[in-house]
């Protein structure tokens, strides 16, 4: 009872914050073993809905880029901390429509997913070292750059559409400031790069074959 009450509350909170005005949009170009499979548009704005401080990215990813038979819509709202303030994930496919809703709250982690005749909620542990990714919705990995560390930092990933979660280690490289270079290993290997304002430029995960790039 406690969770559904939690994730209640939750539904409520997304339907009755609205977003900050959006930025100019970034594309980025996704290939799997050197195809193009789809692209995302994303933006990262500064503020939160109501007015609270810290920032909001949107994003919209098409699979693939023309004719798209599956389309996602990500919102992650986190406080100036670096905290999951609020986390919204629309996936539209042939099969139908799924919401994912996540908020934190604390040392956990409220999800509920809403589906065709179908609805649940679940706690996760959460955390300061804890981010939320997604295996089509790239610009969400820009979080595990401002988290990272020159010695390493290691983190949670957690996939609410899947439930899957990961432990790897974020080491930043080169100094502070300008584009930042993120090597990532364990359970989640590859490379990320993030301009200044913290917004993904480009993305390698070998164990996948993908790999993600801006193309504006």
């Amino acid at each position: 009872m406690a969770v559904r009450a939690a994730a209640l509350c939750l539904l409520l909170v997304h339907q009755a914050s609205p977003a900050p005005a959006q930025a100019e949009p970034i594309t980025l170009l996704i290939t799997q073993g050197g195809k193009e499979i789809g692209r995302e548009d994303f933006s990262l704005t500064q503020g939160r809905g109501r007015g609270a401080t810290g920032t909001t990215l949107t994003a919209t990813a098409k699979y693939p880029a023309a004719g798209a038979t599956t389309r996602l819509t990500a919102l992650l709202e986190r406080t100036p901390e670096s905290a999951i303030a609020k986390f919204q994930l629309d996936v539209e496919s042939p099969s139908g429509t799924t919401v994912i809703l996540a908020a934190g709250s604390g040392a956990r982690l409220v999800v509920r997913t809403v589906a065709k005749g179908s609805e649940s909620g679940r706690e996760l542990p959460g955390g300061p070292d804890v981010v939320l990714l997604d295996d089509e919705v790239y610009s969400l990995y820009a979080t595990v750059a401002d988290l990272a560390t020159p010695s390493g930092k290691r983190l949670t990933g957690i996939f609410p559409r899947t439930g899957r979660r990961v432990a790897f280690t974020a080491q930043r490289e080169g100094p502070a400031g300008g584009d930042r270079r993120v090597i990532l290993t364990g359970d989640l290997a590859g490379t990320l790069v993030t301009d200044a304002d913290s917004r993904l430029k480009s993305l390698e995960l070998p164990a996948q074959n993908r790999v993600v790039t801006r193309v504006k």
